[in-house]
């Protein structure tokens, strides 16, 4: 009786089952294509007010750059993107997300410091390079 019990249950699997689905005795040898997302590590990051509604950003990490300008698409954040990437940042609390261009996959996700002078006239603020501030 267990045996026509489990004829029974094995006809109906192969019935719901579609039949592209994977076997699992032939997945020996999958390929696993790795993408390391660096989460945990914050890149070399950079930033320069250059006027109201812009700023200059570049991160470096390993062999990934960002180089470029960053433009106010709203109240509080700032967006940018380059062959490879998407950059989006809130130089208020000083949150960065970096995308894929081609997937949309995140790159990076991480915070630096708040970035003083968004939204001042960069030729009134002071340079605490060359004087005290």
């Amino acid at each position: 009786m267990n045996s026509l019990k489990s004829i029974i249950f094995v006809g109906l699997l192969s019935i719901s089952l579609p039949s592209d689905f994977p076997s699992f005795a032939l997945e020996t040898n999958p390929i696993i294509n790795s993408v390391e997302i660096a989460q945990n590590r914050d890149p070399e990051t950079y930033v320069k007010v250059q006027d109201i509604n812009s700023l200059v950003m570049q991160i470096t990490e390993g062999e990934y750059r960002f180089r470029g300008i960053l433009k106010r698409i709203g109240s509080k954040e700032f967006i940018g993107n380059d062959r490879q990437s998407r950059v989006v940042f809130n130089p208020y609390n000083g949150h960065i997300m970096v995308f894929s261009v081609a997937t949309g996959a995140e790159f990076y996700n991480y915070y630096i410091d708040p970035v003083s002078g968004v939204g001042e006239n960069p030729d009134t603020m002071c340079d605490p390079e060359t004087e005290p501030c």
